[in-house]
Formats: C-alpha cells, structure tokens, sequence
C-alpha cells in the first residue's frame, strides 16, 4: 500500500508539473503576442494621416530596425522595405492585411513560418495618399518558445522531483503511519474518519473469524480428546495405504510412535490380509478380520473415508473371545458334571428295576444312589449360585457382618464332614464388622473350609484365623493337606479346574467352590491370597475392609 501511495504521489507530481508548465507557457505566450501585437498596431497608426513621402522621411532617420517596414503603393508594388530590396519583392496586393488596409483603413494577419519554426505578425493601414504602411514583428511560435525554455524548465523540473521525493516519502510514511498503527484486538480505530466504516466491518470480521476458528477448535480438540481415550485403536491411511495420522490406542497397541506418520502400513502390519483389506477399503469396501499380536486378539474393521483413503479401527475382543471360551468350556463341563452322577443313578436304578442287585446288597445300592442324588444337587446349587453371581442377581443389600460369627457358623455345618475324617479344626478369631451381603461370605467360608476338610489327610488339621487391623479384616483357612503343585496356583480359582481330577468322585467336588469363592470376594473388593506347598498343605487368605 505505502509502495503504490508513493508512486501515485510520485506520477501525481511529474504530471503536475508537465501540466503547469505547459499551462504557463501558453499563458506567458499569449500574453507576449498581444503585447507585441498592440505595439505593432500602435506604432503604424501615428502614421495614418501621414503621406508615403513623409513616412519615408522619417524612417529614414532610423538607424536601427526591430520592426521590418514597407510602404506599398495601392496597386500593391512596394516602394520600401527596410529589410528587402524593394525591387526583389513581389506585389503584395494579394496579402491579407494589405487588402484589408485598402478596403477598411487598417488590417493584421499573422504568418507561420514551417522553416524557421516562427510566426510573424502583420499590421498595415491606409495613408493619407492612398499607400499602404504595413509594419511587422516576427516572434517565436509556442512550441519554439517552449523548446527554447525547455533546459530551463527540465532543471527546475529535477528540482522540484527530487524534493517531491523526499517529500513524497514522508507525506506517504504520515498517510499510512495512521493505518499501520490501527490495532485491530485493542479496539484502536484511526483518525482517518473515512476508514472508520472498513475498520468496524473489518473488526465484525475478525470478532466472526476469531468465533469461527474457536468453534473449530473446540470441535476439532472435542474430537481429539475422543479419539485419543478411547480404548479401540484408530489409523488412518491414504489411498496409497500411507498412514495418515494414528490415535494413541493404536500406538500402545501396535508399538508404534508418532513417526509412524508418513510409514506405509505394512511397515507396521506385515500381513497379506492387511493389505488387501486396505485395497478394498480403499475402492470403498468394507471389510472386517481378526488377527492376532502380542498375544492379544483384535477385530479389524476397514471402512473407506470418501476422497481420502480408509480408516482402521482396532477392536480388543481377547477378553471377549475369552469369555465365549470359558462359556463353552463352561457348558461343556457342566454337561460332563451332570451326566457322571445321573449316569450313575441311572445304572443303579436300572440295575434295580432289573432284580440284578441282590436283595442283601440293595441297601447298599441305595446309598450309592443317594450319594449321587446329593453330589448332583450340590452341583446344580453350584450352578445355580455362580449363574447368579456372573448376572448380578440376587445380591443382598450390603449390611454390617461380624465375620467371626460367620465362620463358626460354616465350620459348625462342617463339623460331622470333619469328624468321619478326623480331621481337628481350631479357631484364633478376632471381632471384625464389616459391610457385606452375609450369605455371600457364608457361602465363601463354607467352601474354604469344606475345600480344606476334603483335601486333607486323614487325622490332619485346619485352622481358621480371623484378625482385624490396619483398617482390614482377614479370613485365613490353612490346612495339612494335600497341598497345590506351583503349575496349577494361578488356575485352582477357574470353573471345574481340578487339581487332582481322581480325586474329585470320591471327594465330591464339583470344581466351583473356588470360583464362587473368588466371585464373592470381588462383589465385596476383597483380596486373595493361596500359598501352598506339594504335600504340606494349603492357605487361603481373604482380606476386607472392615468397620472400626
């Protein structure tokens, strides 16, 4: 802007003085030729009432001659001229102001000479006699006295450019300084009042702008923060499968950073399905596979993103697949659970209803139908309670519960089961409140110390110990038995996992107890300790918070 003022200023002044100039020579001209005219007509009309004879006297006596002069008789041969021959002239009847003196008294006409590049001025008027006196003045033309004065004026010109100049700069540093100095974020307006209308729009759109790009901000931060916390991993990739941008889900998950930008996608997903999966994306198919890394198993979806390339989404389904895992191995060993017990009663009744069972050992059969008959009741209560657990149904409202009482209660219910193994159970229980659903910590007491009475030795012993400090209460069940070898620690808490699976008919165990023990302890956040040792026997510590 300053640069453009500059120039105009510039172009203004040298155009200025081209016009000035000119205007003022032609001024100047015209003033000098109706000077020189009104001298020339002054000086030959003193003479109107003179004879050609007495003009000649006169002009005579002259010496030095600005004007030319001729007298001209009326048939228009000239007898003088103080400039030519009279006898190399020709007959000047046909000349403008000669023929006009003769007619009216007195004529002019002005001449312009392409060779000397000059006008000469002519003023002639009647004598007394008749003659003709004609004087003239030859003067330069406007261009000749423009051009005679030109060095003149090209040095006055220079001057004056080189002070418009200096001088225009700083007029165009004072115009704009006003402009540059406006700020726009203080409210600032110019001094120039003219500008004000542009500045307060200007300042409407900024204050739009400014609200626009705040929008956009937090729509676009909004977006980021989504997409940065969520669990499933995001990449985008080009139509050339170069990726784009990746979320930090997608970084943790394949073990990448930031300059993965920029990367092919195979660099970071060598697989073949991959690739053509991102093809299809690309021609605007949508695709879906599970592949598996570190690990983990995750879900792949490839979806196109129009007039860019496809997007990859990362799903970690490995708890999933764990899970429809575990449920198929669930049901699959609940049928075999279910089936060794009926299968049994089914013989035994079979063997009944045929008379193959003699009647001395009938009483015998019964019993081993009704043990069955209460192993597959206790299996389906199993069952039953741990459905509910994994549903969330049928959990009481939390209430204060003095654990000791509970575990005298569920070793009371276990004391015959102790007995016909002689197996001694003692106790070291403190008071210990703490909130909790009671049937539920029931049910966890009586399998700890059923587990512990089951798989012990004969004439062995389980000590249940109850302490309560440091803001928490334990539950501890040790016994002498068996023991658990170290490989199966980290899975005795799993549905139908047994240890000792040859053990389990004649123990009766249905492989839940355990895992209705761990479920219990996390409805109430409590924490689970095992150590056990090969034929030394086993601890199982639950830790909870308890009321003080």
């Amino acid at each position: 802007m300053q640069k453009r003022i500059y120039i105009n200023m510039m172009l203004l002044t040298i155009i200025s003085i081209f016009m000035l100039s000119a205007a003022l020579c032609f001024l100047f001209y015209h003033q000098f030729s109706t000077a020189t005219r009104a001298g020339l007509r002054d000086s030959v009309q003193i003479f109107t009432n003179d004879t050609a004879q007495n003009v000649m006297a006169e002009i005579a006596e002259i010496k030095t001659y600005h004007t030319r002069i001729t007298l001209i008789r009326p048939d228009g041969e000239v007898i003088f001229d103080n400039t030519f021959e009279a006898a190399e002239l020709t007959n000047h009847l046909d000349r403008e102001e000669v023929r006009d003196a003769l007619e009216i008294g007195a004529g002019e006409s002005r001449r312009f000479s392409d060779t000397l590049k000059k006008q000469t001025y002519y003023y002639a008027v009647r004598l007394k006699d008749g003659s003709i006196l004609r004087a003239a003045e030859t003067v330069n033309s406007v261009w000749g006295a423009f051009s005679s004065s030109f060095p003149a004026a090209i040095a006055v010109m220079l001057i004056i450019l080189i002070t418009g100049y200096f001088l225009a700069g700083k007029l165009t540093q004072r115009i704009v300084k006003p402009i540059n100095d406006i700020d726009l974020n203080a409210g600032n307006i110019t001094s120039y009042d003219e500008l004000a209308p542009f500045i307060l729009t200007i300042e409407r759109q900024r204050e739009r702008i400014a609200q626009q790009i705040n929008d956009l901000q937090k729509r676009a931060d909004t977006i980021s923060g989504i997409i940065n916390n969520i669990s499933e991993g995001i990449i985008l990739v080009d139509r050339h499968g170069i990726i784009l941008s990746s979320n930090q889900s997608a970084s943790v998950i394949l073990e990448i950073d930031t300059a993965a930008e920029g990367k092919n996608v195979l660099e970071i997903l060598r697989d073949a399905a991959v690739l053509e999966n991102v093809r299809g994306a690309v021609s605007g198919n949508r695709k879906d596979i599970n592949i598996e890394r570190s690990g983990r198993i995750y879900h792949l979806f490839f979806s196109p993103v129009l007039n860019l390339g496809a997007m990859i989404m990362f799903l970690d389904i490995t708890e999933k697949t764990s899970i429809e895992k575990m449920r198929r191995e669930f049901s699959a060993n609940v049928s075999h659970e279910l089936k060794t017990p009926l299968t049994s009663i089914y013989g035994y009744s079979e063997m009944l209803y045929n008379g193959m069972v003699k009647e001395n050992d009938q009483q015998e059969i019964f019993v081993k139908i009704k043990n069955e008959s209460e192993r597959l009741i206790s299996l389906i209560e199993d069952i039953i309670m741990i459905s509910k657990l994994d549903e969330g149904k049928g959990n009481e409202p939390f209430r204060s519960v003095d654990l000791s009482a509970v575990a005298k209660e569920a070793a009371h219910a276990l004391s015959l089961k102790a007995e016909e193994n002689n197996i001694s159970v003692t106790f070291a229980l403190e008071t210990a409140l703490i909130q909790g659903n009671r049937s539920l910590i029931y049910e966890m007491f009586h399998n700890l110390i059923d587990n512990a009475i089951k798989y012990n030795k004969l004439g062995g012993s389980v000590n249940i110990t109850i302490n309560a400090a440091n803001g928490n209460a334990s539950f501890c069940v040790s016994d002498t038995g068996i023991g658990i070898p170290r490989q199966d620690q980290d899975r005795v808490f799993e549905r139908f996992y047994r240890v000792d699976k040859s053990r389990s008919p004649k123990t009766g165990g249905s492989g839940l107890g355990l895992a209705i023990v761990k479920h219990a302890a996390i409805i109430h956040d409590a924490q689970i300790t095992l150590n056990s040792r090969l034929n030394e026997g086993t601890s199982i510590t639950v830790v909870f918070k308890y009321e003080q």
